[in-house]
């Protein structure tokens, strides 16, 4: 099938004018601008001409609904047999899909309800045409325009100092409390002479950790850090490469270098309760993992099963914030901490109230069973929501002072862990760290079917982990009314054994041994190189290797 290109792409007063090629045959054509997650923003826009160079078709960029963040444009026409076909509209040269990606050059803001957007258009896998709509940020300015045009300009002075260089950080680099944390300190403590730095941004709650080894921190999208994200030799972190750059910034020439960095992943959390976006795959070619580290054989298992890895490139070490020597004193506590849920993400608080999700862990923080449980036992209940979530916070508050709503800025998710008694979640893996630190752990699947459907498991729920789930309010109360009783409601060295190959303090210095080893055997080739070598290929029509 002959591909429908783009001619040209303008952006004027919040209006997005395309113009494709005009194909022959090309009967009927309306171009269906699919919303990516939920189809009920999609729109369909018929020609505003059609002239002997092409089809021009015009977009309100402000109909564009920011409840939606991709957008995929399609052609839908009928085609020579009398069917309606839908083709993706694609780029009419690498200089185009490249200008369009690197350089941001199609982009404009508009307004919804009070906040600005910005709407980009970029081509995605495969050079086909997307659009993406974010809430404008800082980093739109013409001042963080200006540091990154200074920061490619220093950088061919610079590169041979600091081409050793790796950056290590976590989510949103805004913190210092997951396995990059404790890794980079391993790292600081044990490895002399090493260039790994640590991205963070300023006024990050968790600067302070990181303070003491002050000659290794870089601030977020200072000079200094965009200079390391061309130049480095690689990522090691917690969370993906866009993590490393302005958070849904997809256009521009640092996020080009990012997506082809070699990266070593340390992840979040345990694989197992919560199937993985593409994202995380090994036949994805921007984001995939290079070394994969995990927690056991089983989880080894899964990486290489359902995400395709081979078994070289995953390891199993343990994770690295299961070092953390710091011991908690235990308090008479339970700790609620419920996951996030793919189909409640984008809603507003209006729909979010409405949800089964608010309505169960609402139901559960007034219950009068749960009032009267903790007072009778002398416990009480530290309710958190998960980072996604956190806007909706403000619904779970309770008149009993027993049962308190805590906040991931002012207590580390690990610190509440380990002084809990108790730990109640849903499909989060802290079901493993809580498992790994001897804690009892009860899963509230009270929406185990729809989960299942939308979101998934690598685990046989009812098989695998049989002893931690109730389905219900009334059997939770119950399980919990048994714990205070002095009763074992989790047999927790059975799943130990089960699902940890290490229970030690070790951790790290297993995941420096596997990234030395990895990082003896990769073919590193500087971004430079990879240039020259492709210039040569089209020039010499062959490929140059450079030693």
């Amino acid at each position: 099938m002959t591909k429908i290109k783009i001619n040209s792409i303008k952006n004027v007063d919040n209006l997005i004018k395309l113009t494709i090629d005009k194909v022959q045959l090309l009967n009927d054509p309306v171009l269906y601008v699919k919303a990516r997650k939920d189809e009920t923003y999609s729109l369909k826009i018929t020609p505003q001409e059609i002239t002997g160079d092409g089809v021009a078709f015009v977009i309100d960029a402000t109909t564009l609904s920011p409840m939606n963040l991709y957008y995929d444009l399609l052609l839908e026409y009928v085609g020579a047999d009398g069917v309606v076909e839908a083709q993706a509209l694609s780029a009419k040269s690498s200089f185009q899909r490249l200008s369009t990606n690197i350089f941001n050059l199609k982009h404009q803001s508009v307004e919804h309800t009070k906040h600005s957007y910005v709407v980009t258009e970029y081509f995605a896998a495969g050079g086909v045409l997307a659009f993406q709509v974010r809430e404008k940020d800082c980093y739109d300015t013409n001042t963080a325009k200006f540091k990154e045009f200074v920061a490619c300009l220093c950088m061919p002075f610079v590169y041979w100092y600091y081409r050793d260089t790796k950056l290590i950080y976590e989510k949103f680099s805004n913190y210092a409390r997951d396995n990059s944390f404790y890794y980079f300190s391993y790292v600081q403590k044990h490895v002399p002479n090493n260039h790994l730095f640590y991205v963070i941004r300023k006024d990050s709650p968790d600067l302070k950790n990181v303070l003491p080894y002050k000659k290794h921190i870089v601030y977020f999208m200072s000079l200094k850090h965009l200079i390391l994200i061309m130049a480095s030799k690689y990522f090691i972190a917690s969370e993906t490469k866009m993590h490393a750059y302005a958070w849904r910034h997809n256009q521009s020439v640092f996020k080009f270098l990012i997506n082809r960095k070699p990266f070593v992943f340390l992840q979040h959390g345990v694989l197992g309760l919560k199937q993985v976006p593409h994202a995380f795959f090994a036949d994805d070619k921007m984001n995939h993992a290079d070394l994969f580290i995990t927690s056991s054989k089983v989880e080894k298992k899964i990486v290489t099963d359902f995400l395709g890895y081979k078994t070289k490139n995953v390891v199993v070490t343990g994770l690295a914030r299961w070092d953390n020597p710091r011991r908690e004193k235990k308090q008479k506590k339970i700790f609620v901490m419920p996951t996030w849920r793919v189909q409640l993400e984008f809603l507003d608080d209006e729909q979010f109230l409405k949800s089964d999700f608010y309505q169960a862990y609402s139901k559960l923080l007034h219950s009068d069973k749960i009032k009267k449980i903790l007072s009778e036992s002398g416990y009480t209940l530290h309710f958190m929501m998960h980072p996604k979530f956190v806007r909706f916070e403000k619904y779970f508050q309770s008149d009993d002072d027993l049962i308190k709503v805590m906040h991931q800025s002012e207590i580390s998710i690990d610190r509440e862990l380990k002084s809990s008694e108790l730990l109640i979640t849903d499909y989060s893996s802290i079901t493993w760290d809580a498992l790994y630190y001897g804690i009892p752990v009860l899963l509230f699947q009270f929406d185990q079917e729809e989960y299942e459907k939308l979101q998934g498991s690598y685990l046989d729920f009812n098989q695998d982990l049989t002893g931690l789930i109730v389905k219900n309010s009334s059997s939770l109360l119950d399980q919990i009314g048994k714990f205070f009783n002095g009763a074992e409601v989790v047999n927790v060295s059975s799943y130990q054994q089960k699902y940890f190959d290490y229970i030690d303090q070790h951790n790290s210095q297993r995941i420096n041994k596997a990234v030395q080893r990895w990082e003896k055997g990769y073919p590193f080739e500087s971004m430079f190189k990879k240039i020259v070598s492709k210039v040569a290929k089209k020039v010499f029509g062959k490929s140059h290797s450079y030693e």
